[in-house]
């Protein structure tokens, strides 16, 4: 491959993350493999974004108004003309070997169409439990779908060519949440998606319980609408490299422990009318499914016990019990909205 074919347009999408920007940009430029151009898309911040990103040698492109991680990385590609596309979250910092590392999964692989990375283990500003527990489980989720082989398509350090970027046809910036897995959904089949430990970034994610909650619930709930969006393009004759991710045929590529998962809140949403006739029937019922869901996630508490001990494992497995209500609940929501919506267009 000619030195030109490696250039990457590397393309920060950014909404109010003063913390992490200047830690990401400055990964971006220690990069062993050095970008042909930094893109930094500002959402309309209302923080100091905007002159963090003066203090590189990138181009900011500043929108007028906030319209989500989907046309901010739309917009980017729009004014990049590198082959390569790099994306990078803007709370998150690159190892100095990732890009570099991805170009090379790129050219070995046959038919690769996407190279994502994973996080690493701990979190790029520590601070505190919480935030420790999302960003170890991130890792042991990404972790394991390098040697499954079942990544959902994500975009926090993804490496994307322009020419399959443009055959799939860019990101649907209908969506807020789910942007990126809807993406792999409509990759064109002939492509593979390869998840890699050799990309590696470090995470900064939210160190306070609600809003982190709140993220896992808008998240679930926004799940079934791009299920019913998916089911519908399959039902009109189209395909994707990734289309079982999130179509009802998902249930078949299902591992052990999300299919326990998908029972465990079925039946919590099944049991919910006990709520009007024997409310503390219905705490014994979800206690007893969230420790069934304890059981079922023990590979992931066996690798906590192995690197960061006892407590650290007792308190995420608490913290794993509440994500898990939280996200039974916005599927809920999600599932009830995604059925309405069909029933409406059905009429």
């Amino acid at each position: 491959m000619t030195e030109e074919a490696d250039q990457v347009a590397v393309i920060i999408p950014n909404y109010n993350k003063e913390k992490t920007l200047r830690a990401c940009l400055e990964s971006v430029y220690a990069q062993t493999h050095a970008p042909a151009e930094v893109l930094v898309v500002d959402d309309a911040s209302t923080d100091g974004c905007r002159e963090i990103a003066r203090d590189f040698p990138c181009q900011l492109i500043a929108l007028p108004g906030n319209r989500g991680p989907a046309a901010a990385r739309n917009t980017g590609v729009t004014h990049s003309t590198a082959p390569l596309l790099f994306f990078v979250d803007s709370d998150t910092a690159l190892a100095p070997d990732a890009v570099a590392n991805a170009i090379t999964v790129l050219r070995t692989e046959p038919d690769c169409g996407m190279v994502q990375g994973i996080y690493e283990l701990e979190p790029l500003f520590n601070d505190g439990p919480v935030e420790a527990y999302k960003v170890a489980f991130e890792h042991f989720w990404r972790s394991r779908t390098v040697t499954s082989g079942d990544a959902a398509t994500l975009f926090s350090c993804s490496l994307v060519p322009r020419t399959v970027w443009a055959e799939t046809g860019g990101m649907d910036e209908e969506l807020r949440n789910g942007e990126d897995v809807e993406f792999g959904t409509r990759m064109p089949e002939r492509y593979r998606l390869i998840a890699t430990d050799t990309v590696r970034t470090r995470h900064d994610d939210d160190h306070r319980l609600l809003p982190l909650l709140l993220e896992q619930f808008v998240r679930s709930a926004t799940a079934p609408m791009v299920m019913l969006k998916t089911h519908r393009r399959q039902q009109a004759g189209a395909t994707g490299v990734r289309v079982e991710m999130m179509s009802l045929a998902r249930l078949n590529y299902l591992d052990r422990t999300a299919w326990v998962s998908f029972i465990l809140m079925t039946l919590s949403l099944l049991a919910l009318p006990l709520v009007f006739v024997a409310p503390w029937l219905l705490l014994v019922v979800i206690v007893l499914l969230q420790a069934a869901f304890v059981v079922a996630s023990q590979d992931f508490f066996r690798f906590l016990l192995r690197r960061k001990g006892i407590r650290f494992a007792a308190f995420a497995a608490a913290m794993h019990v509440i994500s898990h209500v939280v996200m039974t609940i916005g599927a809920g929501v999600g599932t009830l909205r995604a059925l309405s919506t069909a029933v409406r267009r059905a009429g």
